[in-house]
């Protein structure tokens, strides 16, 4: 009885009686209740993992060994368990066994007097109770069980002992009895089993409330379930009816659970009725639905009348785990299967594509999926029913699972071995492991050990399931064989879709989703991809009207389960389901195969012709209308989807589809968005029970990109037909922009691949396998999606802030409508949001050209001024962007003083690092240049995933304080990570959460090889976080892991903000993670796909506060920090950051930014023309950042930070930390704001974790371990000794063997471990536990006699481990298991030797060990870089997946090899090179030394005959190169061109003019119009389209914000007439801005950085010139007139434009100009060398055909007055250009022969267009031109052609320097000496330029006629007055210079005065007009142009006079303009701003 003594509470004595009180009070709920929904907290996304094992007498003897055993088992795992923060209280651990009759029936007889009717003849259970309300829950399960026919015979109060649990597991301890029913008459078992199964369900509907406790634990003839709120340890002590001996079984099920929070309850611990789960069932939800659904359709003859008083089969508040449960039970007993069926059912393997699976289990299969959807997810599950005992594993093996058989007919199969004594290890016949998909079967009753194979093959026999198949099931050939016998034509071309078809408008397809996106696709079968994250607006906040897809966001499966690998791993992923009519679940039949199969849920349009005309098989469609008529308005919307809803439930009655199109979509039709009617429709089909009646098709233009497929197929479509996005396909092939050999099949095939690959990325990311199970998952989170929409149409999406209601929706849906049919259709093929790209004017981007170019200036010139400028502009960014950008600071009168707030150094070294930028992503002299920056400040900086050198780490100031360690493993050795001051576990990031990295293999160089240990030049791939972060319990080991291998780092977890990620934060905070970074969506990444980067994740404000609520609620909160990653740019940031609960702040963009990046977001392309993100020497010499600039930038963000602090009182960054009662919400600045609730995001959090005081755990002898070989072995570390002879006895408990010892001996020799000479061998004999000799040093040999678990020699960095079986085992090795999955992951050096199979994924992510192994499961070589493995023996399937380096050579005993490999990436050769064959024998004399393999020593034996069977492995690559199937190609392919790298191959075309001897002999154009016609094209490709395109933005480039990027791109692909709309869409004239202007769009051009910019205004000419050569330019005629008449006075660039635009608008329009020529400055004032005037006149005549009206000699205030313009006219714009002159008033200056500029060029202009006068007199003249601008360049090209005799150009400047001074930053323009083609001229002519800089002009000499004869002029210097320079003159340096014509172009200070006088008109600075939004102080005046602004460019004036037109239609029409804006954006004319109110 030693066994029942019982343990007290000696833990638990401290406990305080106020705690216990506290505990209660701070909890509303009772203790047993699920917990409540608060603040962002939800129970809902509750987690867990665990260990999971049984023991089974295979022969069903029952036994207290048995019971002994199980209590062994369940402590040997008592690690995978997990407690709360105090260290006692258990998550959950609990025992099924077969019923103990005897014991029972002992107890009843002798406590109750009861008799207990013989086995099998009763029920019994264990009830949760509460003690207030028991009685009347006995009372009312009595009733229950007497209707019946069921009596309660006892109720026994289980006896337990509280006192060694937990305190609060005693807070919610029920009262627990033990219940006895048996039937009141003598019926069958079966039916008599049915009779307990309705009992529970029922009771457990009908009896639990909100006050009354009530959970069945199990009610079952032959088990019973006791399970508590406690550790293993606890369990066992607590229920003192398992420690007796009298307690007999001959099944046990243990299990330990791990929670990811801390408030587990006692009804949620395993096991529950027949299974115990380790894993999670992803798709719950959408199990849930679908089951919910079938409930009207279901009938049973075994439940009959009592199936609907079950309902709902899954129990409310249950976990996936129980949910799950729920299900298996209803299958067996009201669904005629058998336990084993039912699991099979359920939890399918993956036999879509399995080519070894028999036909006969696929037909199974096949059916069973036609029955119903799997449950998918990772998971071990064992079950038992008493008679039948087993396990599974899910598809793809994520869970680890072993078992032995032993000679006494026991198995034994748990998480981890040694589970089990083994005294005798002669004892064990069978080791082995459950293999992916695969069952485990003990059959008590036939006392038989099933296996797979026998057990599914009699399943899939049972039934004739082929035949039903064949009779039943429909697949699309069908349909489309009877459509052609219907007379149907299946080849009927698409009609192509017109450019100008405004449906693109009205279903958003913009210019760049066009070339980016679905180009993209229909060339390359996959989607884009991009780099540098998101910084665009949320969709809850954009003005650009997004599709309603884009406020959803994809979930993620992120540490309690993983995302699956689809590249590697895709045998386990399939498309493949079966749509329309489902039948009774309950009822086996061929019934359930009458669906249509399909392979893939995207259809052509053609299919979705063949299903509308449809009669075969009496199937039938209904087309249901989703538009409604744009007359209804706002209030349609809601009328027709309830309409729509209403249709389609009638449908659904005779009809087998149901098809949602909105093909009537139109100028009078307004489509409801198809994702919203969809939702409706499937939630309403849900309510009314009637959704498995008929699938749902949608057809819809709406559709076109991947996560609309998606997030579709999520909310319940059955396909999916995007008909748009097809005939676009056809259209653009039309057009040439597809090339003709993409047929209409070819395009459709192409993009349904993309669309596949890119729909199943979303499926791995969130961890789910196939799409059945997919399909209304609803794995999303809304982002700004209000209550309303949620609970119609995505009901239980979580959408935590609120927002759009359904009259915002329809609001949005008629703006886009009107929008779109308003316009004219060539304007919507260029009207882009700039989603994408930045592009002025569209969608806001956080990272826009001015936000870039201030904080680079900031950082780079410690300029504090820029940085307050950046502060700003990232401000109203931020506002427009972010969800932060909606709060404001709480802030005090006084700020506290800067004196006593946290200083700004401590902020930067505590609270600043530098997230994880890999080594590839970024080169290694930027990494370095971060490094060096933070280590000089006492930061910290990341080195990310790509590894780091070690010279680097090595070296303080070089290193990287935090080392990343990833799934790739890229470089992570021992002592990568002993030189870790943090350790990284990157579980997700945000921009790509669950994907692996990518770096292509241009930027694997051979540098960058050497340190991630794979071959140079190979495209790198690294997985998703799988291989060893698949479950909560393997996080908390591998921090095991990095705590061993460096026990001084601190170990953080990043995850992905998600909903529910505080929870799983709260469980790596308990696997005792000290760090948490929570990253945002919008972090950046070297490359992604598009889908990746702008629909994962959440923003980090929901994700952070929640954490830290979540951390808070519990008690957690102290015990870690949190750091929040995304998009951290300016103090607010970091202030809402640490108000929200975090303690720290990461930065990434905004520290590349301050270094030089300027977000061309061209990382994944190699081609960083700034040098960061590119591995290629050539751009690398770019690279110009300093570790001061990031330094000086940090610096400035810290003050920003304090100066925050100060305002909102705060002293200390501590005191800030989750004080979110500082943060208010700001106004909303629209209605989308408005709506928004951030009520959830800013609350105070209630702690309702009990406070208890923590016990200290002490270390247990088994950890020590690793301590007692580092103190044997710390002679040889230390040199003292050269070798050391370890040996000691080892068990699971001893984890990470070898890591500790490793660290040592790493900190002191580096990588190269231990010297030659020294050496520490290791002989242990045992069980070792999980990761035994992880990162396992050189110099160290560990031999194990005995054998392992998961994770052997993982990062093995030099060590050798050697494994054999005991000398005793009678078993063969070579058939056995001896160590577990996914040995030698990551491992770069050494050697192992095992004797015996591995388990899954050996040698995933190899770089370098060599290995000799007797046999290995599936995925062996995956993604392995380097090294050597050799199989001797059988594979598993998918060996060799994306193997990237090294060999493998296989013994294929059973020559089927070639069919278990990934032929598409692994070639497989014969073994014949004489080197080779002799490596391999002498791996096997090693092998056989080592091991004394059987195996090794018999092929050995006969090698010579024997060689021959094995095979070498290689990558595909290498096989090609070896058989030289490329060979041909490969030359071609070296000397084909990739046009990324255009503007590093083509220079800038620089012969643009006529030749210098021919042009300065005539006015014709000096442009070389040929050249620049022909050079265009490849100008163009030199543009690398930048996703932030500097040139186009007005403040540094284009005034007129020209779309520059979008048409270089078109120009470059030869598409110049679509190049031409986009120019015209915003510039009005692009002939005259193509010859005129300075091109500033040049100088900002991001080229210009390193070399010559793309020479954008040769490629504006060329396109315009085009654009007239083909007739592409015509009158535009406005369509109608308005009555309002405006007139422009003055004809000049900003008069034209705004009148070109008002007119536009159906303005009658009148131009008055006083000159006789209309164009002003235009035609007058520049050359006919720049501009021929032919052009001007070529332009008035279109302009005249649109009506406008030009009246010329028309001088207003002279020939007209003002007061008869303003009784003519509406409004009047004054556009009169600056044309009044700085003149010089110095001596002389009356003398003839001196003019001023403008009146020189006029004459000259007259003289050559012969309206009077002559030039001749010039003729051998000598000139002087005084100033230096653009209008003395104008004079100097006119007078250098009249054959002048010499010219001087005189400048009061100082000459500027060649290049830009370091205060001239790039973008602005640059301040140099610009030589003109002026100038050339010039110096062609006399030798010289001749400008003279630094004169000053003191008065004219002239003859006694007056004439000017000379100038005198003197040298000044600048000098400093008071902050101010002045010229000084220089004493002594007076100088005269003939001149006979003297020109004086100082330039001009403003409009001339008289009509802005007579016009009663405001100065603004004395000389230009005063205006606000253009208009003046006289309503109906306005001004635009240089009038008001003063002397500009003349695109700056052509723009003004753009905003002009806007602002003056708007004043015309009394309501907003709907005249384009910057980059040719049209405003909405709908006010939506009502459309809140319901």
């Amino acid at each position: 009885m030693s066994l029942m003594i019982r343990v007290r509470g000696n833990l638990l004595r401290d406990f305080s009686r106020r705690n216990r009180i506290a505990a209660r009070k701070c909890s509303t709920r009772q203790p047993w209740q699920w917990p409540k929904k608060e603040g962002l907290y939800d129970p809902k996304f509750e987690k867990e993992g665990c260990g999971v094992g049984m023991l089974v007498s295979i022969n069903g003897e029952t036994s207290s060994k048995i019971m002994t055993l199980g209590r062994r088992l369940s402590l040997s795992m008592i690690h995978r368990g997990a407690q709360f923060y105090d260290n006692v209280t258990g998550d959950g651990a609990g025992v099924l066994t077969s019923i103990p009759h005897k014991f029972y029936a002992n107890i009843l007889k002798s406590k109750h007097d009861v008799v207990l009717p013989p086995p099998h003849n009763y029920a019994t259970g264990l009830v949760f109770l509460d003690n207030n309300n028991f009685k009347e829950s006995e009372e009312k399960f009595a009733e229950l069980a007497e209707s019946l026919d069921l009596s309660v015979i006892a109720w026994r109060k289980v006896p337990v002992d509280n006192g060694v649990i937990g305190e609060l597991a005693r807070y919610g301890e029920p009262l627990i009895k033990q219940v006895f029913v048996v039937a009141k008459s003598n019926i069958p078992v079966a039916e008599r089993e049915c009779k307990y199964y309705i009992l529970r369900k029922r009771a457990a509907h009908t009896i639990q409330a909100s006050n009354r406790r009530f959970y069945i634990c199990s009610l079952s003839s032959r088990t019973i379930v006791y399970k508590a709120h406690a550790t293993a340890k606890q369990l066992w002590l607590y229920y003192p009816d398992l420690l007796d001996p009298h307690y007999l079984t001959n099944v046990v099920l243990v299990h330990n659970r791990f929670s990811t929070n801390t408030l587990p309850s006692w009804e949620l611990a395993h096991p529950f009725r027949i299974i115990c789960h380790n894993g999670e069932i992803n798709t719950l939800r959408g199990n849930i639905n679908w089951m919910t659904a079938r409930e009207t359709m279901m009938e049973s003859d075994i439940l009959e009348d009592q199936l609907n008083k079950i309902y709902p089969v899954i129990e409310a508040n249950n976990s996936d785990s129980g949910s799950l449960d729920c299900m298996i039970e209803f299958l067996m007993h009201a669904g005629k299967r058998s336990l084993p069926e039912a699991v099979m059912t359920l939890i399918p393997e993956a036999w879509h594509q399995d080519p070894t699976m028999s036909e006969e289990k696929k037909i199974f299969y096949k059916w069973a999926a036609c029955a119903m959807e799997p449950w998918d997810g990772p998971a071990l599950i064992a079950f038992t029913d008493g008679r039948y005992a087993g396990a599974v594993q899910d598809r793809n093996g994520l869970r680890p699972s072993r078992f032995y058989v032993t000679k006494d007919n026991l198995l034994v199969m748990a998480s981890e071995i040694d589970m089990y004594d083994i005294d005798d290890p002669c004892n064990i016949i069978l080791k082995s492991r459950l293999k992916p998909g695969r069952m485990l079967l003990i059959d008590m009753d036939s006392k038989k050990l099933i296996r797979d194979e026998e057990l599914k093959k009699a399943i899939s026999e049972s039934r004739p399931h082929g035949v039903w198949l064949k009779e039943q099931l429909l697949t699309m050939d069908d349909f489309r064989k009877a459509d052609i016998e219907a007379g149907g034509n299946l080849k009927a071309e698409i009609k192509p879709l017109s450019l100008t078809d405004k449906r693109l408008a009205l279903f958003n397809y913009v210019p760049q989703l066009i070339n980016i996106q679905l180009l993209h696709m229909f060339r390359n079968k996959r989607e884009a991809q991009t780099s540098m994250g998101k910084d665009t607006p949320l969709a809850c906040l954009s003005q650009h009207a997004p599709l309603l897809y884009d406020y959803f966001k994809q979930g993620l499966a992120q540490v309690t389960n993983p995302p699956v690998d689809l590249d590697r791993e895709n045998l386990v992923m399939s498309l493949e389901c079966p749509i329309g009519p489902t039948a009774n679940l309950l009822l086996p039949s061929a019934e359930q195969a009458h669906r249509l199969w399909l392979e893939n849920p995207i259809l052509s349009i053609q299919d979705m012709e063949v299903l509308k005309r449809t009669t075969h098989r009496n199937w039938t469609s209904k087309v249901v209308n989703t538009t409604y008529s744009k007359s209804e308005g706002l209030g349609g919307l809601k009328f027709h989807i309830d309409r729509i809803c209403k249709e389609v439930e009638q449908a659904s009655r005779s009809n087998q589809f149901v098809i949602l199109s909105d093909r009537k979509a139109g100028e009078k039709c307004m489509p409801i968005r198809s994702l919203l009617v969809l939702g409706a429709v499937h939630q309403h089909l849900l309510n009314m029970r009637t959704r498995m009646k008929v699938a749902i098709i949608v057809e819809t233009a709406e559709v076109k990109l991947v996560h609309e497929i998606a997030v579709l197929l999520g909310y319940g479509a059955d396909a999916i037909c995007p008909y748009l996005a097809l005939e676009l396909g056809a259209g653009l092939r039309k057009e040439g922009i597809l090339e003709p050999e993409f047929t209409d099949e070819i395009i459709f095939n192409n993009y349904s691949e993309a669309l596949s690959q890119g729909l199943l990325t979303v499926m791995a990311r969130a961890g789910i396998t196939t799409l059945q199970s997919y399909k209304n998952a609803q794995i999303f989170e809304a982002i700004g999606i209000g209550d309303d929409i949620i609970e119609k149409c995505f009901k239980g999406t979580p959408s935590r802030i609120g927002g759009l209601t359904m009259n915002m929706l329809a609001c949005a849906k008629l703006e886009r409508h009107v929008n779109t049919y308003k316009q004219p259709s060539e304007q919507y093929v260029t009207t882009d949001s700039g989603m994408y790209h930045y592009r002025a004017g569209g969608e806001k981007h956080m990272n826009s050209p001015e936000a870039v170019a201030f904080l680079q200036e900031a950082a780079q010139l410690h300029n504090i001024p820029a940085y307050r400028k950046f502060r700003k502009i990232d401000e109203e960014n931020r506002k427009e962007c972010l969800l932060r950008g909606q709060l404001g600071l709480n802030t005090i009168k006084i700020p506290v003083p800067f004196g006593e707030i946290e200083s700004a150094e401590d902020i930067v070294k505590k609270r600043f690092s530098i997230g994880g930028i890999n080594l590839g992503s970024i080169n290694n002299l930027c990494h370095e240049t971060i490094a060096r920056a933070m280590n000089k400040v006492g930061a910290r900086s990341n080195c990310g995933d790509g590894g780091e050198f070690p010279e680097r780490y090595m070296n303080r100031e070089t290193c990287s304080k935090v080392k990343q360690l990833s799934s790739a493993r890229w470089g992570v050795t021992s002592a990568y990570l002993a030189h870790a001051q943090d350790i990284e576990i990157k579980v997700a990031q945000g921009a790509k959460p669950g994907e692996g990295g990518l770096l292509s293999a241009e930027k694997n160089t051979p540098a960058l090889a050497k340190v991630r240990r794979t071959p140079a030049g190979v495209k790198l791939i690294g997985p998703p976080p799988h291989h060893d972060i698949y479950s909560i319990e393997d996080l908390s080991q591998l921090i095991y892991e990095l705590n061993s291998a460096n026990p001084q780092a601190r170990i953080s977890v990043k995850i992905a903000a998600v909903a529910g990620s505080g929870i799983i934060a709260t469980g790596a905070v308990k696997c005792k993670a000290r760090h948490i970074v929570i990253c945002g969506h919008d972090g950046g990444t070297g490359a992604a796909n598009w889908t990746s980067i702008n629909h994962s994740a959440i923003p980090w404000e929901l994700g952070i506060s929640e954490t830290h609520q979540v951390l808070t609620r519990n008690r957690l909160r102290k015990q870690v920090t949190l750091q929040v990653d995304g998009q951290i740019r300016t103090g607010f940031d970091v202030v809402v950051a640490a108000l929200l609960g975090a303690d720290e702040v990461a930065l990434g963009t905004s520290a590349l930014i301050a270094l030089g990046c300027v977000m061309t977001r061209k990382c994944h392309l190699n081609t960083c023309p700034v040098g960061i993100a590119t591995m290629n020497p050539e751009l690398m010499q770019f690279f110009q950042g300093k570790p001061e600039h990031l330094i000086d930038y940090l610096t400035m963000l810290a003050h920003d930070v304090r100066y925050h602090m100060a305002s909102i009182g705060m002293r200390n960054f501590d005191d800030m930390i989750g004080r979110t009662d500082l943060l208010r919400v700001l106004e909303p600045k629209g209605y989308r704001e408005k709506m928004l609730d951030f009520s959830n995001i800013l609350h105070k959090v209630t702690v309702t974790a009990p406070e208890v005081k923590a016990v200290t755990i002490h270390k247990t002898a088994a950890h020590m371990m690793d301590d007692d070989l580092i103190e044997v072995a710390m002679d040889v570390i230390e040199g003292k000794k050269k070798v050391v002879n370890i040996e000691k006895q080892i068990t699971n408990q001893n984890r990470a063997l070898g890591a500790k010892l490793s660290y040592h001996i790493s900190k002191k020799y580096g990588e190269a471990g231990l010297p030659e000479d020294s050496h520490i061998n290791i002989h242990l004999s045992g069980t070792a536990g999980q990761s035994f000799c992880v990162f396992l040093a050189k110099g160290v040999t560990c031999t194990l006699e005995g054998d392992a678990n998961d994770y052997v020699g993982k990062g093995l960095s030099g060590g050798t481990v050697i494994i054999y079986p005991p000398k005793e085992a009678v078993f063969e090795s070579h058939l056995n298991v001896i160590a577990g999955n996914v040995c030698l992951y990551g491992a770069t050096s050494g050697k192992m030797f095992l004797r015996g199979i591995a388990g899954e994924r050996f040698a995933v992510r190899n770089s370098g060990v060599t290995a000799v192994v007797e046999g290995v499961g599936d995925h062996c070589c995956e993604l392995m870089t380097a090294g050597t493995i050799v199989v001797l023996g059988l594979t598993g399937r998918n060996f060799g997946t994306g193997m990237m380096g090294g060999v493998a050579y296989v013994w294929d005993i059973d020559k089927n090899l070639h069919g278990r490999c990934r032929v598409s990436d692994v070639g497989l050769l014969k073994l014949e090179n004489p080197e080779e064959i002799e490596k391999i024998k002498n791996l096997l004399y090693e092998f056989l030394h080592a091991t004394k393999s059987l195996i090794a020593e018999q092929l050995l034996k006969n090698f010579n005959q024997k060689v021959g069977e094995f095979v070498k492995i290689i990558p595909r690559y290498q096989y090609d190169q070896l058989k030289q199937t490329i060979s041909a190609d490969k030359s071609k392919k070296e000397e084909e061109f990739d046009p990324k790298y255009a503007f590093l191959k083509y220079p800038r075309e620089m012969k643009i003019l006529r030749p210098i001897e021919e042009r300065v002999k005539d006015f014709k154009e000096i442009y070389n119009f040929d050249q620049i016609y022909k050079s265009a094209p490849k100008e163009a490709s030199r543009c690398i389209d930048c996703a932030v395109p500097f040139c186009q933005t007005s403040n540094y480039g284009c005034p007129l914000e020209n779309l520059i990027p979008n048409w270089t791109s078109l120009v470059g692909e030869n598409r110049w007439h679509q190049a031409a709309l986009n120019l015209m869409r915003t510039n009005n004239f692009p002939e005259f801005t193509a010859r005129v202007c300075p091109a500033p769009c040049e100088h900002a051009c991001v080229l210009s950085l390193s070399m010559p910019a793309v020479a954008i205004r040769n490629i504006e000419c060329a396109i315009i010139d085009k654009a007239f050569e083909k007739g592409w330019v015509q009158a535009e005629i406005p369509q109608g007139r308005t009555d309002k008449k405006a007139a422009i006075i003055g004809s000049g660039p900003a008069g034209l434009t705004c009148a070109a635009q008002l007119n536009k608008a159906g303005h009658r329009v009148t131009v008055f100009e006083r000159n006789k020529q209309i164009g002003g400055l235009l035609y007058y004032g520049i050359s006919s060398a720049k501009l021929d005037k032919q052009l001007i006149k070529r332009r008035l005549k279109l302009l005249e055909k649109e009506g406008i009206k030009f009246k010329t000699e028309m001088h207003v205030g002279k020939d007209i007055s003002v007061e008869e313009l303003e009784r003519e006219y509406d409004a009047i714009v004054l556009c009169l250009g600056a044309t009044l002159p700085y003149d010089l008033q110095i001596p002389g200056r009356n003398l003839k022969g001196v003019y001023l500029a403008l009146d020189f060029l006029r004459h000259c202009c007259e003289v050559r267009h012969s309206v009077r006068g002559s030039c001749a007199e010039l003729k051998d003249k000598s000139v002087v031109i005084i100033g230096g601008g653009p209008t003395a360049v104008d004079c100097l090209t006119t007078i250098i052609r009249y054959g002048i005799k010499s010219v001087k150009i005189l400048s009061i400047n100082s000459q500027p320097p060649n290049k830009r001074s370091l205060d001239n930053r790039w973008p602005n323009p640059p301040d140099i000496k610009k030589i003109m083609p002026a100038h050339e001229s010039t110096k062609h002519i006399y030798g010289s330029d001749n400008r003279m800089y630094n004169v000053e002009t003191i008065s004219f000499e002239g003859d006694r006629n007056d004439q000017v004869t000379a100038v005198k002029m003197i040298k000044i210097e600048w000098v400093n007055v008071n902050g101010r320079f002045k010229a000084q003159h220089i004493a002594g340096t007076e100088q005269t210079l003939p001149a006979d014509c003297v020109i004086i172009a100082t330039g001009f200070r403003g409009p001339e005065k008289h009509l802005i006088d007579e016009c009663r008109l405001e100065y603004e600075n004395k000389h230009n007009i005063k205006t606000k939004n253009h208009g003046t102080n006289e309503e109906f005046i306005f001004a635009a142009g240089d009038c008001r602004m003063g002397e500009t460019l003349v695109a700056t004036a052509m723009a003004d006079g753009r905003e002009a037109a806007r602002n003056v239609d708007t004043f015309l029409t009394g309501k907003p303009s709907t005249l384009p804006t910057a980059s040719g954006f049209v405003p909405t004319s709908v006010d939506c701003s009502t459309a809140t109110e319901e």
